[in-house]
């Protein structure tokens, strides 16, 4: 672990203490510290490039998040969360820290409605974005596109009758960071508006610019130049739609690519669409269908690079039951078709995923008051 993210992970729990420790005594209206706690146990087959996971064996999935939000003057808040994670089948060694979340929103008084935030928040557009956390995800996997990134920047929200925007400067792509060299941290902005017709239904657009390569990409670039010069430009619809017991959430996105010593620009192309049905207040089911055209960019020798067209859909279907208020368990099988060219077929077979999630949603500081 770097000392960077060490003293990070350091700040995290001194916050959380400080809040657990002032809250109780002094506002705890004012003041939460809560938590929610995954623990998942993944199936899945040997070789695919995005759903196994340990190798093809069966095996965990441990995580914990925690964070801390309160008043810090009027209008004004803040908030800090963090998350720690570990298991077999999380692909990685160990256990991985991370601080996801630490910023200041401050809400604007009167009736303009809008909301300021700034410091490190969740990717700012999008649909996924709003609801990635397992209390919210109906299936137990995510969108394959759709990674969450926690960017640092600023973000600026806010509604116009029934219209909303959002307009915000972060320093992380939206798309591609799978599937290229891993992306530095250069700023762009973000932008995003929508619409709601009527209630249970919106649809809206966003469009972001700026670079999707890192600084491991500078010993490949060509002369006078380096891994900013080459930017992701990205747009995409999203649309929620419900009524009664049933939910719809879609989402459509664009990127192209300037790629080095390339003279067209690689492009790629995603949609998914999510349809859950609450078949009684504590059982429901959801589907997720995918389509996946991505580009593959990467160097090969020297400064010279090439880009490869990759396609996958996938399919998710699952099932939720609502043990109790803030648990929940799910359960998901999930497919996976590639379409690649004959002569790399063997490097992308396709996959499942078997997987059981238990989620538990806590407020640490009611857990902690003594009986009155």
């Amino acid at each position: 672990m770097s000392a960077w993210r060490r003293d990070r992970l350091i700040v995290f729990a001194l916050l959380l203490s400080v809040a657990g420790a002032v809250a109780p005594a002094t506002a705890a209206d004012k003041w939460i510290l809560q938590g929610l706690l995954d623990a998942e146990v993944w199936g899945t087959n040997d070789g695919s490039p995005t759903l196994t996971r340990d190798e093809g064996d069966t095996g965990p999935v441990g995580r914990l998040r925690l964070w801390t939000a309160g008043d810090i003057a009027p209008g004004l808040q803040g908030m800090v969360r963090g998350s720690v994670n570990g298991g077999a089948a999380t692909n990685h060694d160990g256990t991985d820290t991370d601080l996801e979340l630490a910023f200041g929103r401050y809400t604007v008084p009167g009736k303009v409605r809008m909301i300021v935030e700034a410091g490190r928040i969740v990717t700012p557009i999008g649909d996924f974005a709003r609801r990635y956390l397992s209390s919210s995800n109906p299936l137990v996997g995510d969108p394959e596109a759709y990674a969450i990134h926690y960017p640092d920047g600023v973000k600026v929200s806010g509604w116009l009758g029934s219209f909303d925007y959002t307009l915000a400067y972060v320093n992380q792509p939206l798309t591609g960071a799978r599937y290229n060299v891993d992306a530095g941290r250069a700023f762009r902005p973000a932008l995003a508006a929508g619409y709601t017709p009527f209630t249970g239904f919106r649809f809206g657009a966003y469009a972001t610019q700026g670079p999707y390569l890192g600084k491991d990409s500078d010993p490949f670039m060509p002369a006078g130049s380096d891994w900013r010069d080459y930017d992701e430009k990205t747009a995409g619809l999203d649309m929620q739609f419900s009524r009664g017991y049933f939910e719809l959430h879609g989402e459509m996105t664009r990127s192209h690519y300037e790629i080095p010593t390339v003279a067209d620009s690689g492009h790629a192309w995603v949609w998914y669409l999510e349809p859950k049905y609450t078949i009684t207040p504590r059982l429901f089911t959801a589907l997720r269908f995918e389509r996946n055209d991505y580009q593959w960019v990467f160097p090969i020798a020297g400064t010279s690079w090439m880009t490869a067209d990759l396609s996958v859909c996938d399919i998710e279907l699952g099932m939720g039951y609502r043990i109790a208020s803030g648990a929940l368990f799910k359960v998901s099988y999930r497919r996976e078709k590639w379409n690649v060219a004959e002569a790399i077929r063997d490097y992308y077979p396709d996959g499942y995923a078997v997987a059981a999630q238990l989620s538990w949603t806590f407020d640490a500081l009611q857990m902690a008051e003594r009986p009155r």
